[in-house]
């Protein structure tokens, strides 16, 4: 899953420049543009990620909107590389940090960071929340696996706390999702982002796919049972440094729901890396998707707000849609093979188009209901 980190939906392409983060995520100035959606870890690889997928219209007519980049200032990353680069490129994106104290006493309450979250969600009409490590088992009232890696807690503890704020958990019943006074609001989460927003509303992980799931603890036999592969085991062995983290399999829907509509009856190939997975379903969480022997939850819906979905797999990683992006799982491999090549159509391509036109025709949808005053 670190592989994936920098395949996250971010940025946005606009001829203004930016100002320099908030202070304490607090009061901010006035001189930034209409904000129209929030992104969560504003890393550059991020950014550069959002910008290709707008270039290339996979993400549809939203050049227009303005962009907010939130995070923890003690998450395991340098944000003033981001700002250089917002700088460099005169890009309408905002970051905003927060300095507040969070630990898993706090995040499913209110808490210091609470006035932040509300401010963001009343000046945007979406959410985005990205790849990256394993949560930290205690934000899900279990031990941690000896498979599980926790690299970045404060991560952690601001996107969970950031979710339930918005979406609400049993973890914590009297408390009133920001979502009820703005049911359409967007909230969308890739790999990592809906394991958290699974969290967040009082849901659970299986920890590591293979030993808890299929009871295998070899790369050798995981390798040998290919619905079991939610990443590329291969590279275990490092025989070649060309091979690449992930890896592609199908998946199937589940239920009538927005995600399961575009998958139909076609049963996609998608990619993904990560070892862990929902187990408990969430509050108001519905099934979308499934792996296709049907043990692995792949996407979810909620069955409140229409605007909600979480993927386990990575529909915006721009070699999905980059002929030239090479693709080597194995060391005997065709150098030449890309996604497009091996999974045009209805084997996969179709899908991830059709995902990115729905978000696209949520996002505008939102845009279009009513003006805000700046962030």
């Amino acid at each position: 899953m670190k592989k994936i980190l920098l395949l996250c939906v971010i940025a946005v392409i606009t001829i203004t420049s930016c100002s320099t983060p908030a202070e304490n995520g607090a009061k901010h100035d006035k001189s930034f543009p209409n904000i129209n959606v929030a992104i969560v870890n504003p890393t550059v690889a991020n950014i550069k990620t959002f910008r290709y997928l707008v270039d290339n219209k996979i993400l549809p007519n939203i050049d227009s909107f303005g962009i907010i980049g939130v995070y923890h200032v003690k998450q395991n990353y340098d944000f003033e590389r981001s700002q250089k680069y917002i700088d460099e490129n005169n890009l309408t994106v905002k970051l905003v940090k927060c300095e507040n104290e969070l630990s898993i006493k706090n995040i499913y309450a209110q808490n210091d960071c609470s006035n932040l979250f509300e401010e963001i969600f009343e000046q945007t009409k979406g959410v985005f929340f990205f790849g990256g490590p394993d949560i930290p088992a205690e934000c899900f009232n279990e031990k941690t696996h000896l498979m599980s890696g926790i690299t970045d807690p404060y991560r952690h503890f601001f996107e969970l706390s950031f979710l339930f704020h918005l979406l609400g958990g049993n973890q914590n019943e009297n408390h009133t999702a920001l979502l009820e006074s703005n049911p359409d609001y967007a909230v969308i989460g890739f790999c990592l982002g809906m394991q958290t927003m699974n969290c967040a509303t009082g849901g659970t992980m299986i920890q590591d796919i293979p030993m808890e799931v299929y009871n295998i603890s070899t790369v050798e036999d995981v390798l040998n049972m290919p619905d079991a592969q939610h990443k590329n085991y291969n590279s275990y062995f490092d025989y070649d440094d060309k091979l690449t983290g992930y890896n592609f399999h199908r998946i199937k829907p589940k239920g009538d729901n927005a995600i399961s509509k575009i998958i139909d009856n076609s049963e996609p190939y998608v990619l993904s890396s990560h070892h862990q997975a929902v187990k408990e379903t969430g509050k108001n969480l519905d099934i979308a998707a499934v792996s296709s022997d049907g043990k692995i939850i792949e996407a979810l819906v909620h069955q409140k707000y229409k605007h909600v979905v979480g993927t386990q797999f990575h529909p915006e990683y721009t070699g999905l849609y980059d002929r030239d992006a090479v693709i080597k799982l194995k060391n005997d491999d065709d150098e030449n093979q890309n996604f497009l090549s091996l999974y045009a159509g209805e084997k996969g391509e179709n899908f991830h188009r059709e995902y990115w036109k729905m978000i696209g025709e949520w996002l505008n949808y939102l845009k279009k209901q009513t003006s805000f005053a700046s962030f």
